[in-house]
C-alpha cells in the first residue's frame, strides 16, 4: 500500500463508468447502477487478498464485510493509518468514510464486501428537517457494530437480486431511513428532528393516492411524489408514516396489489401483462405480494 506519488483518483460512485477498475467485473457481483437509483448506490463484490489505491469518493461510503477467515485490514484515511482485525462471526460491524476524504485499503484474505454510497447533498437536504440544520459532517467510523445499517443494506441487496426493476421508490425510502440514522448517530454534531403533530391533511393524502394510482406501471420516484406535495422527501416520509401508520413504499405495494386483484378478476390479461400494468418487477414479484395479502397465487386468486 505504498504511495505511488500519483494524485488520488476522484470517484463518483453514482457513475459506474468511473468506478476504479479493481471494483468492476468480475469482482462486482451486484450493482445498483442499472436500477435507476439516484441518492444511494450499492455494490456487492468478492475480492481476493489485495488492496485499493488511494481514491477520493464523492459520496459517503459505508463498508460492510463478510470474512471467511481472520483478516487484517489496513486503511489509510486522510493520511492517517489504521489497522483492523476482522473475524468470520463479526457480521454487524461497519466502516464509514466521509465523502471527499482520501482513502486507500488493503486486506490479507479474500472477502465479500458490500459497499453503500450515499449522496452527501441528499444527506444535507435531510438535515434541513432537523432543529439544528448546520453544515453536515459525517464522522470517520471504524469497527462500529450497527445491525440497522446491515439490515438496510441487506434489504437493498435483496431487492437488487430479486426485484431490481421498478425499485427506485424502495431505494429512496431506504436512503431516507439511512440518512436519518447517520444524522442521529454518525454526524459530528447531533441532529435533533422536529416533531410534527398535525400529519398530512386528508386532501393531500388523496393527492398522494391519485398520483400513485396514475403512475403504478412506472418506476415511481419518492422524490417526485414529495415534490408534487411541495414537501421534502424526508419530511413527506415522516409525516406519511405518522398519519397512515405505514410507509409510502408499503402503501404503494398495497395499491399495486389491489390493482392486480381487480385485473385478475375482471380482465383476461395474462399474469405477465398484469405484472407490468401494476408496476411489479416480475410475475414472481406480483405473486409474492399477492400471496402475502391473500394466501393465494395469481392463478388461484383468479379462479377463486
Amino acid at each position: 500500500m505504498k504511495n505511488s506519488g500519483k494524485n488520488p483518483q476522484i470517484v463518483d460512485y453514482a457513475n459506474e463508468s468511473v468506478i476504479p477498475e479493481v471494483l468492476r467485473e468480475p469482482p462486482l457481483l451486484i450493482s445498483s447502477h442499472k436500477a435507476g437509483w439516484k441518492q444511494i448506490q450499492l455494490a456487492n463484490l468478492e475480492l481476493p487478498a489485495g488492496g485499493i489505491p488511494e481514491i477520493i469518493g464523492l459520496q459517503h461510503i459505508i463498508f460492510l464485510g463478510e470474512w471467511q477467515r481472520e483478516t487484517e485490514v489496513k486503511l489509510v484515511v486522510d493520511g492517517k493509518k489504521y489497522k483492523i482485525y476482522r473475524r468470520p462471526k463479526e457480521k454487524d460491524r461497519v466502516e464509514i468514510v466521509p465523502a471527499y476524504v482520501p482513502v486507500s485499503s488493503a486486506w490479507d484474505q479474500e472477502a465479500s464486501f458490500l459497499h453503500c454510497y450515499l449522496d452527501p447533498v441528499f444527506l444535507t437536504h435531510c438535515a434541513h428537517e432537523t432543529i439544528n440544520p448546520d453544515r453536515v459532517e459525517v464522522k470517520l467510523t471504524l469497527e462500529q457494530p450497527d445491525p440497522l445499517i446491515w439490515q438496510i443494506c441487506l434489504a437493498l441487496k435483496t431487492v437488487l437480486e430479486t426485484d431490481a426493476s421498478n425499485s427506485q421508490f424502495y431505494a429512496e425510502s431506504m436512503a431516507t431511513a439511512l440518512a436519518s440514522h447517520l444524522l442521529r448517530f454518525y454526524a459530528t454534531r447531533k441532529h435533533e428532528f422536529k416533531e410534527y403533530n398535525d400529519g398530512i391533511p386528508l386532501y393531500r393524502l388523496r393527492k398522494v393516492n391519485d398520483f400513485m394510482r396514475s403512475h403504478l406501471a412506472e418506476n415511481l420516484s419518492l422524490a417526485d411524489i414529495a415534490h408534487e406535495l411541495g414537501m421534502s422527501q424526508f419530511y413527506f416520509c415522516r409525516l406519511f408514516k405518522q398519519t397512515t401508520g405505514t410507509t409510502p413504499h408499503q402503501y404503494l405495494i398495497q395499491l399495486r396489489v389491489e390493482r392486480a386483484k381487480h385485473l385478475l378478476k375482471n380482465t383476461k390479461l395474462t399474469i405477465n401483462e398484469i405484472s407490468d400494468e401494476c408496476g411489479f418487477a416480475s410475475p414472481s414479484h406480483l405473486a409474492r405480494h399477492l400471496r402475502k395479502d391473500t394466501g393465494l397465487s395469481p392463478k388461484q386468486f383468479r379462479m377463486s
